[in-house]
């Protein structure tokens, strides 16, 4: 009897975990997850569960973990090794996640989803052919992903095809307006073209994805270092106007002189003060053609 209800606590358990994570509830996902753990620490499911759960909650290290014991106990769930794959992208192991993609994607009979998120991973972690390559394969899966096409326009611009690019970005983006792998790509294909503000305007709509506090940052930071840049340009200006301008008002100094002078003179002497000013007349004349 004991056995029984603990068996539908640990269904009831599942469902509800299995809600939160399709609500993206990814911090009660951990805490349900924590309570299966207690109950049926020996089944793969759990540790899925659990590794999906981190791996929502920005915890990639405690989600490896977890997802390789789900490998550990079902080595033929596609699903594992997905698991497994994206929590060693967001730690850095890239061999790792390679390998594991491509298990997931042979145990699963290469389904589209998988073959899509692969090609992102090439995209944006290996080199631009192959990354290209495979999206090409997950395009030809599906041609309605958006993911794929995301992947191909970004493979496309880091191979500095940038008219393909934007062509597959905005189809990407035509598909699903929501796919954030097509949006970071092309918030970087605007800001390649020094478009900021429509970068900076379509990363913000990224910030509170896990994993993509790195790109929003350095858009952010790239902006401002040109805004800046610019700000200082305009105040530049011309780099011969510092040393033109006060030249360009000492005739006026020259007349004033003059005019303090010449009335003195005038007490000595009229016919002094009269070619004193006639005198700085002339020299203003000369000084403006020389400053012009």
């Amino acid at each position: 009897m004991g056995g029984n209800m603990d068996e539908q606590e640990i269904r009831d358990l599942i469902d509800r975990a299995v809600a939160a994570l399709d609500d993206g509830d990814y911090v009660r996902a951990v805490g349900i997850g924590d309570q299966l753990a207690a109950l049926a620490p020996d089944r793969a499911v759990v540790s899925a569960i659990r590794a999906q759960a981190l791996l929502g909650a920005d915890a990639p290290r405690e989600s490896f973990e977890e997802a390789r014991r789900a490998v550990e106990m079902a080595p033929a769930d596609h699903h594992a090794h997905q698991l497994l794959a994206m929590a060693a992208w967001r730690t850095g192991r890239l061999g790792f996640a390679q390998e594991s993609f491509e298990k997931a994607i042979g145990l699963s009979a290469r389904r589209p989803a998988l073959l899509s998120e692969y090609a992102w991973f090439m995209a944006t972690e290996r080199g631009p052919k192959p990354a290209e390559q495979a999206a090409r394969e997950a395009i030809e899966a599906d041609a309605e992903s958006s993911t794929a096409w995301a992947a191909l326009g970004l493979a496309q611009f880091r191979l500095h095809r940038r008219a393909e690019a934007e062509n597959s970005l905005q189809k990407a983006l035509r598909l699903n307006p929501n796919d954030i792998y097509a949006q970071s790509a092309m918030v970087t294909l605007l800001q390649d073209r020094r478009q900021d503000g429509k970068a900076e305007a379509l990363a913000g709509l990224l910030e509170d994805h896990p994993g993509a506090e790195e790109l929003v940052a350095a858009v952010r930071r790239e902006a401002k270092l040109r805004r800046v840049g610019k700000l200082l340009v305009e105040r530049k200006g011309d780099p011969d106007q510092l040393s033109t301008e006060p030249r360009s008002f000492a005739w006026i100094w020259l007349l004033l002189g003059a005019a303090v002078i010449a009335p003195l003179l005038y007490l000595i002497n009229p016919w002094l003060s009269a070619a004193v000013i006639i005198l700085a007349l002339a020299l203003v004349i000369v000084l403006r053609k020389w400053l012009d």
